[in-house]
C-alpha cells in the first residue's frame, strides 16, 4: 500500500543497540546544603575574595576540615531558601557517609553539620590555610 508520505512508504530498519557507557572514573555528587543568611555572606565573600565560586569554596573548606580530623559538634539544621553546593569526589563522599552513618542522619544533614561547624569555626579566629 502506497501512502501519500514517502517517508512512511520506507521500511523501518532495526534499531542498534544501545552503548552501555562507563562512567568517568572523576565523577562528583552534588549536595544541595541549607545555610542562613549570615552563613551565605560569609562564603560569598571569602569566596569572590579568593576568585572561587561558592561551591568551589564549600567543598574546600569540607575537604580540609574532614582531613584535620577534627570532632564536629551538632548545629541546628533548617531548611532554609539559601542553598550552597558542595561537588564531593568518591573519597569526600564516603567520608561524609561514614559520618552520616556516624550520627545517624542524611548525607545532606551531615554535610551541613561539617559546612557550619567548619564556619564557626573559622569566624571564631582559626585560620584554615588562607581563609579568613
Amino acid at each position: 500500500m502506497k501512502r501519500l508520505n514517502p517517508m512512511l512508504n520506507e521500511q523501518r530498519r532495526p534499531r542498534k543497540p544501545s552503548i552501555n557507557r562507563k562512567t568517568r572514573s572523576d565523577k562528583k555528587v552534588d549536595i544541595r546544603v541549607p545555610i542562613t543568611d549570615q552563613d551565605r555572606e560569609f562564603i560569598l565573600w571569602n569566596a569572590r575574595s579568593r576568585r572561587m565560586s561558592m561551591t568551589a569554596f564549600c567543598t574546600e573548606i569540607i575537604q580540609i576540615q574532614i582531613q584535620r580530623n577534627q570532632e564536629f559538634h551538632p548545629r541546628p539544621y533548617e531548611h532554609t531558601d539559601f542553598i550552597v553546593h558542595v561537588k564531593a569526589d568518591e573519597e569526600l563522599y564516603r567520608h561524609i557517609v561514614n559520618y552520616s552513618i556516624k550520627w545517624s542522619c542524611s548525607i545532606r544533614e551531615a554535610t551541613h553539620r561539617i559546612l557550619t561547624d567548619s564556619i564557626f569555626f573559622i569566624k571564631g579566629g582559626v585560620h584554615v590555610e588562607g581563609v579568613q
